[in-house]
């Protein structure tokens, strides 16, 4: 029974000496960390996807500027310790590579997502952050996955290289060995940190301060430790009979040591010096516990195992031997790896400058040609930006904040809206997405409208998503519609004092399509032609032809008119200009040629060839109806599709500038959308652009590239235009749009947007706009379609069409008759007698011309009417 006693009581000795020895050499060593290891793990569940822009301009460009910016992160970062919480979320930074390239990531929790991309924003403010899902997936392809923690071979308080000891950026390195392997392999390199309270510092500076003073430094490592253990214990071991025999006060006294006499500083070399300025400088930085874990996913087992240790090498760059540098820890599961778990026996502590120095945003001296980078930077929308009671365009890209914007809808004055918008860009970059989507708007508010599209898709999705509502103001002009014709006679004139005017306009259009063979005499021919062909009610642009080569058809005309200019034209010079024949191959064949062989297409024949329009243009602006012009090149022919293009948009702007007589106020905005329109600008088009917003036409304007226009035209859209939209451009387009997105946009930032992605200028109260990013809306789904097309295109065809044969009988009869003065004079007479007109079958009036301007025909007695 004693000895059993004496087993207790040596055993209750012994524990109570370990922990008194474990307790005194935790004290004497002060620890490595004095907070607490947090209970509780945060699992991050927000991967973002970070991408900066690449520094083209070397020049500007500052070595230490990306690391430095990193070190002003993570000190923000630091803010996010928690005192009193046993919580303490951590934060994973990550460069992820494979086949597709390579990219930085930041994986968080959902709640601190606002709070770290405020302070990635702050350091990093063109940078482009998005959430993504997560890239570390297990792949059946790359079935091995290895992977590595790596920790510090020295104490805590011994720092590696930073990015202020190289001569070039360490990232470069690291980036380069990611990207090699992943040439075969998936490689990743993860750092996860959070910050940690002062008093980590404490064996550091203890450690500094005994190198000083040439004591011999304690606690270094675990063979240390083991020994100032050992020693503790058999101190403690030795004591407890003092203690037994001295009461607590009196021992306490009886073991201080007598004070020691002051040591002298130790003579340092210049390696200690520079040894412990290093240490000390570490000290005073903020620190965070970290983890570095390295991974591959690979084929097999070998190359993984291959391709790590390259990865692993990439560290070693941040060595010395004097301080510190990274080893391998130990193998960790994928598990760990994907779940970014922080787990406290991989971890270690690293300062802002450190953890700078092993993960920052890449810069332009980073030349590893696979990284992922943000091709083009994003802008600010201003504060006033229009979110309600607008046409949308598109949304906001800036930081990744996607709000709604467009242009202003004032139904009272328009203004916004009048003064013009134009959009640039490359195929296929979306411009016609945003016309689309404007345009279905503008429909559905009730607006009128007008598009001219030369391709076709883009009517028949508009046909497509018509409300039920408007079916009945749709207008439909498709000359490939051979069958149902409608009319539109480009020579119908009320009011004679226009005719200067709209023979200008028609000239501008021949001019442009005429090309080389232009010349003053043949537009000093064409011009009288038109002109004299005006004064006749009645006639077609078949007739410019015919009053060139037809003396008897030209006698028929000229009877009927009273200018005495024309006249004397006619019956002097044109009569001398026949007999030369330079004069005739100079400027009345090329006429001949191009307008005959225009004239020639039926299509093109049975719409401009019919004596009375069945289309009031201004009726439809007036009424906010919808016009849509279906100019598709495949089914008409380019030639033909850009030469209506143009005559029709000389129409509208003719038929538009008649409300001068008109109240501004009275005045309804009508918004005009022609695509490509390159194809259809004259040089009357600069006046348009100019003089069209008086009128309240507001013009929506798109192309490719610039040289498609005249210099002069383009001073004419740039100087007119409130609203200027420009998607991905060619390096020249590039060059010449930058004045007007700079200094926010550059050259490179419109050659490398990306597709659906613009820079805008919008006009906002009449105030145009700082330039910003925008991405473009996506386009009404099929499901989301009205689906009224067919009915609006039979609709369409009873209303403003006619039949075929009807059309090209009249033609035919037109052409076969044998004009002359003989004619003219009867026709004189037979007006000025009482005589009951004829009533004609073949003119049956279109429903929606019934009263109006131009349902009211002049019926002439005997005269075939086409």
């Amino acid at each position: 029974m004693e000895i059993l006693k004496l087993i207790l009581v040596a055993g209750v000795v012994v524990v109570a000496s370990l922990c008194l020895a474990f307790r005194s050499q935790k004290k004497k060593s002060g620890g490595s960390k004095s907070v607490a290891d947090p209970t509780i793990i945060i699992s991050p569940d927000t991967v973002l996807v970070i991408k900066v822009p690449k520094d083209l301009e070397g020049e500007h460009f500052e070595l230490l500027a990306a690391p430095v910016a990193a070190e002003q992160m993570f000190s923000a970062l630091h803010g996010l310790l928690k005192f009193t919480p046993n919580v303490q979320e951590h934060i994973t930074f990550e460069i992820g590579a494979d086949r597709e390239g390579l990219i930085f990531y930041c994986t968080i929790p959902h709640q601190l997502q606002s709070y770290v991309e405020s302070q990635i924003y702050a350091q990093y403010p063109n940078a482009q952050i998005n959430v993504s899902t997560d890239y570390i997936k297990y792949d059946e392809k790359l079935p091995v996955f290895n992977c590595i923690s790596l920790k510090p071979s020295k104490p805590n308080y011994f720092p590696i290289r930073t990015f202020r000891d190289f001569e070039v950026d360490p990232l470069s390195a690291l980036t380069s060995s990611i990207e090699e392997v992943s040439q075969k392999s998936r490689a990743f390199a993860q750092i996860s940190v959070r910050p940690l309270a002062d008093g980590w510092q404490a064996e550091g500076y203890r450690y500094v301060e005994m190198i000083k003073m040439g004591t011999k430094p304690v606690s270094l490592g675990l063979g240390d430790f083991l020994h100032d253990f050992v020693n503790e214990m058999g101190a403690v071991l030795g004591n407890i009979p003092k203690r037994m025999v001295y009461p607590g006060d009196a021992y306490v006294a009886q073991r201080t040591p007598q004070k020691p006499e002051p040591q002298r500083a130790a003579v340092l070399s210049e390696g200690q010096k520079k040894e412990l300025e290093a240490i000390e400088a570490k000290l005073s930085k903020m620190g965070f516990e970290t983890i570095v874990r390295i991974g591959v996913a690979s084929t097999d087992e070998a190359t993984a195992s291959t391709h790590l240790k390259s990865l692993g090498a990439a560290f070693k760059q941040f060595g010395t031997s004097n301080l510190n540098s990274f080893r391998e820890s130990g193998a960790t599961s994928f598990e760990q790896f994907q779940n970014r778990d922080f787990v406290d026996d991989q971890s270690f502590i690293l300062s802002t400058d450190e953890l700078a120095s092993i993960f920052h945003l890449p810069s332009a001296s980073v030349e590893t040609p696979s990284i992922s980078w943000s091709l083009a930077k994003r802008g600010e929308p201003p504060i006033n930006l229009p979110i309600e009671n607008c046409t949308y365009m598109g949304k906001t890209t800036f930081r990744d904040r996607q709000v709604m914007f467009g242009i202003k809808n004032d139904t009272e004055k328009a203004e916004d809206r009048c003064r013009h918008t134009y959009l640039v860009g490359k195929t296929g970059t979306g411009k016609s997405t945003i016309f689309k989507n404007m345009i279905i708007q503008d429909m559905k508010n009730g607006f009128g409208v007008g598009v001219m599209d030369p391709h076709g898709e883009l009517i028949d999705d508009i046909l497509q998503n018509v409300p039920e509502e408007r079916i009945d103001d749709v207008i439909v002009i498709d000359p490939s519609d051979f069958e149902f014709p409608v009319g539109l006679n480009l020579l119908e004139c009320s009011d004679q004092a226009q005719k200067n005017l709209m023979a200008s306009g028609l000239l501008s259009v021949f001019k442009k399509h005429f090309g080389f063979s232009w010349g003053p005499r043949l537009e000093y021919l064409l011009n009288n032609a038109i002109l004299t062909l005006l004064e006749v009610p009645g006639t077609t642009m078949l007739g410019v032809v015919r009053i060139l080569a037809d003396d008897n058809y030209r006698k028929y005309i000229l009877h009927k008119v009273h200018d005495p200019v024309m006249l004397d034209f006619w019956e002097k010079e044109f009569k001398g200009m026949k007999g030369n024949q330079s004069l005739i191959s100079e400027a009345l064949s090329p006429i001949q040629n191009k307008v005959g062989r225009f004239l020639s297409s039926s299509t093109i024949r049975n719409l401009l060839g019919q004596r009375t329009s069945t289309i009031d243009l201004r009726d439809i602006m007036d009424n906010k109806k919808i016009l849509l012009m279906n100019l598709a090149k495949g089914k008409i022919g380019e030639d033909n599709s850009n030469l209506l293009g143009s005559m029709l948009v000389a129409r509208l702007f003719f038929t538009v500038m008649q409300r001068v007589n008109v109240s501004w106020e009275s005045r309804v905005p009508f918004y005009l959308y022609v695509d490509e329109f390159q194809n259809f600008a004259s040089e009357s088009f600069a006046n348009i652009l100019s003089e069209a917003r008086k009128y309240r036409l507001a013009l929506h304007l798109t192309h490719q590239y610039t040289a498609q226009i005249p210099e002069e035209m383009q001073m004419a859209v740039f100087g007119n235009v409130g609203t200027i939209i420009a998607l991905t451009l060619g390096a020249q387009d590039a060059k010449i749009l930058e004045p007007e997105f700079a200094p926010v946009f550059n050259e490179n930032d419109l050659i490398n947007l990306e597709a659906h992605h613009f820079y805008i200028k919008l006009i906002i109260d009449g105030m145009t706009s700082a330039p910003f990013s925008g991405v473009s809306l996506p386009p009404p789904s099929k499901e989301q379609a009205a689906g009224f097309k067919d009915r609006i295109i039979d609709l369409s065809r009873k209303k403003y069409s006619r039949p075929l044969a009807e059309i090209e009988e009249k033609i035919r009869t037109w052409i076969e008759r044998p004009f002359d003065l003989g004619m003219a004079i009867a026709e004189e007479h037979r007006e000025g007698s009482v005589v009951p007109k004829v009533e004609e079958a073949d003119q049956k009036e279109p429903e929606n011309q019934k009263g109006g301007v131009v349902g009211e025909k002049k019926k002439i007695e005997g005269e075939i009417r086409i």
